[in-house]
């Protein structure tokens, strides 16, 4: 299998991690049919442990570093597999950090929503833990 199609979806999970930054407001999840809601998972009015999301009054802080560093692990995870700037050896610790990291930040604010990235991660943590030899990477 292509070392591409892992890029890409350590990148799709970045994404997930990342759009913490930006909740969707009301009229943005009603985009595409309500759609967009399934790949945009933080939205207006998320709550959970940690706080409640708020597009007016912004995001819990401590769930902010939470997302950016799993965002970071995920990107650096990307960069190994294509083997960019981070010794190419790194993608399955980076990935598999980034995973529990991500299952951890969609656990935390838990909803129909954040079941995909939630898939997503752990399907990841299955290829980084059990299956050393489905990617070749540089």
């Amino acid at each position: 299998m292509s070392r591409w199609v892992l890029v890409v979806l350590l990148g799709l999970q970045a994404h997930f991690a990342a759009s913490y930054l930006v909740p969707l407001d009301e009229r943005s999840q009603r985009e595409f049919g309500g759609l967009l809601r399934w790949l945009w998972p933080w939205a207006d009015g998320d709550g959970g442990p940690l706080g409640r999301m708020s597009v007016a009054d912004g995001f819990p802080v401590a769930g902010f570093f939470l997302a950016m560093t799993t965002a970071a692990a995920f990107a650096l995870a990307a960069l190994a597999a294509a083997g960019i700037w981070v010794p190419s050896t790194w993608w399955r610790t980076l990935a598999a950090a980034g995973a529990l990291l991500l299952v951890g930040l969609m656990g935390l604010f838990l909803g129909p929503t954040k079941l995909l990235p939630i898939a997503f991660a752990l399907g990841t943590l299955y290829l980084a833990l059990s299956r050393p030899g489905t990617f070749a990477t540089p």
